[in-house]
């Protein structure tokens, strides 16, 4: 039975039935596994074991949405056993009648995405905010009328066109990082989570005061006041402070985004403490709120979070990283109101995600330049490079998998048709800006050439596929420098962990 249906229901028990106790020496099959990040907030504990009767009943409770493919949009490769799940906090109230794309949003927006990324091996987390003011390239997506074209627009007009099938294929396009699931969860829900934790404690530095005006025929504000200090925010509260934007900080989505980390935070702390493990009834009244409130991929049901769950099981709240996708204000080609992703930094958090590898920062120091080779003359990483990849050669399919395997070594990549068949060289071509990314680009592709193209945009570069084209090889940048030289500093990210709590530091 869905989330929105009127009909009668049958209550589940007041609490869960108790199991058969587990004799020492065994297994402890009944305790909790672990946790996972649930929505705006988050999932973050999932899964208890029990009678068969209450695991059905939670299962039971989570929707389910078919995600189809997007038209025109390849995902790309996986390329290791980390998982990417994309959360989707949603004002939609459409959890039932299992429309499959746009009919059923109705005009609903997300308010929040967070791409969750959980290491191999259950050894780190990773949650990165998606702004939704990012002035972005939405793909073409799948509507109830038909089908949008592509376009620039700000990242949540995705979820107005298309939902969040039209979501994750605007993020794959733009990280090129593969999403094995989505985890959607509403405002009504997000309260009812809330309220099953009893309330979640968060620390400010600073008073909040959002209060509700009326300003060119809007109603802007959340109400919220809140001072300095500890505060326990339940239902309504929590959401409204995890919404307020124009008295927080300068009034962007940037200072919203602030305040769900710090939330988040404060509920992988609590969701993850030792009084709620202990406390059977308490979470089975979380569980049974947070699987009533979700909207998950069909491949994506209790089994599987309790899968997530042993894996990460032992993993510490300071082991969990929160930031922003890196962003500038007034980028080059954005309109006033809305933000750019930096050009270098965003790249390299998505090479790093992709890779399963330490965020750039975090990494082990390089070698110095005296201990390495004289170099190959490369200065631009892959990660820092989009390329259009054509098809010259009439073969199908060529584009997209030459672009999902440069994709693999680290290049942003489109795939794409050539204006001409029947191409025999394969050439790099590139406008004037472009010179140093065009030799990364080809020293990717075996047996390519270089041709600078004036009537190319400075910033463009096209991977234009012959009947020659020889693969792709990995590539590694050793510029030429002298022992003396220092090594490029490494771009630096805005990061916090859930651990960090302002008012015990």
């Amino acid at each position: 039975m869905t989330l929105h249906e009127t009909g009668p229901r049958t209550e589940p028990p007041a609490a869960p039935p108790v199991a058969p106790r587990v004799p020492a020496g065994r297994s402890r099959t009944q305790r909790i596994l672990g946790w996972i990040a649930l929505g705006l907030a988050a999932v973050l504990v999932v899964t208890v074991t029990g009678g068969y009767l209450v695991y059905r009943h939670l299962n039971g409770n989570i929707t389910h949405q078919a995600i189809g493919d997007e038209p025109g949009v390849a995902h790309p490769v996986k390329l290791n056993k980390a998982q990417n799940i994309l959360l989707i906090g949603s004002d939609t109230r459409a959890f039932a009648g299992g429309s499959k794309f746009g009919s059923e949003v109705g005009g609903a927006r997300s308010d929040t995405t967070i791409l969750v990324h959980l290491s191999a091996g259950g050894r780190k987390a990773v949650l990165v905010s998606i702004p939704r003011d990012s002035y972005v390239q939405i793909p073409a997506c799948k509507t109830a009328s038909g089908q949008s074209t592509p376009h620039l627009d700000k990242f949540n007009a995705a979820y107005s066109i298309g939902g969040p099938s039209c979501t994750i294929a605007t993020v794959e396009t733009l990280t090129h990082i593969h999403i094995d699931h989505f985890v959607e969860v509403n405002f009504q829900g997000f309260q009812r989570m809330v309220n099953a934790l009893g309330g979640v404690n968060i620390c400010l530095t600073k008073p909040i005061n959002d209060p509700i005006v009326f300003v060119d025929g809007k109603y802007h504000g959340s109400g919220l006041q809140l001072p300095a200090g500890n505060s326990t925010l339940k239902g309504k509260q929590a959401l409204a402070f995890v919404r307020a934007r124009y008295g927080v900080g300068d009034g962007s989505d940037i200072g919203r985004i602030k305040d769900q980390q710090l939330f988040i935070s404060a509920v992988i702390r609590k969701a993850t403490s030792a009084g709620l493990l202990v406390d059977i009834p308490a979470l089975y009244r979380f569980l049974d709120a947070a699987t009533k409130s979700i909207r998950t991929d069909p491949k994506f049901g209790l089994s599987q979070l309790k899968g997530l769950a042993d894996r990460l099981h032992g993993l510490k709240p300071g082991t969990v990283s929160l930031l922003t996708v890196p962003f500038l204000f007034n980028a080059p080609g954005v309109p006033s109101a809305d933000i750019g992703w930096d050009p270098a930094k965003a790249p390299a958090l998505w090479n790093a995600l992709r890779r399963d590898q330490p965020l750039p920062g975090q990494a082990k120091p390089a070698a110095s330049p005296s201990a390495s080779p004289a170099g190959n003359g490369l200065t631009i990483p892959p990660s820092a490079v989009t390329v259009q990849v054509l098809n010259g050669t009439g073969e199908t399919g060529i584009a997209h998998r030459v672009a999902a395997e440069l994709a693999a070594e680290g290049f942003h990549a489109i795939p794409g048709n050539a204006s001409t068949r029947g191409v025999t060289t394969t050439v790099v071509r590139y406008g004037s800006g472009r010179n140093e990314s065009s030799m990364t680009v080809a020293a990717a592709v075996k047996g390519s050439t270089r041709e600078a193209d004036p009537t190319l945009r400075a910033t463009t570069i096209q991977l234009v596929i012959g009947s020659d084209f020889g693969g792709v090889v990995p590539v590694t940048v050793t510029p030429s420098t002298k022992p003396s030289a220092s090594p490029s500093p490494t771009p630096s990210l805005d990061i916090t962990t859930a651990g960090q709590d302002l008012c015990s530091a």
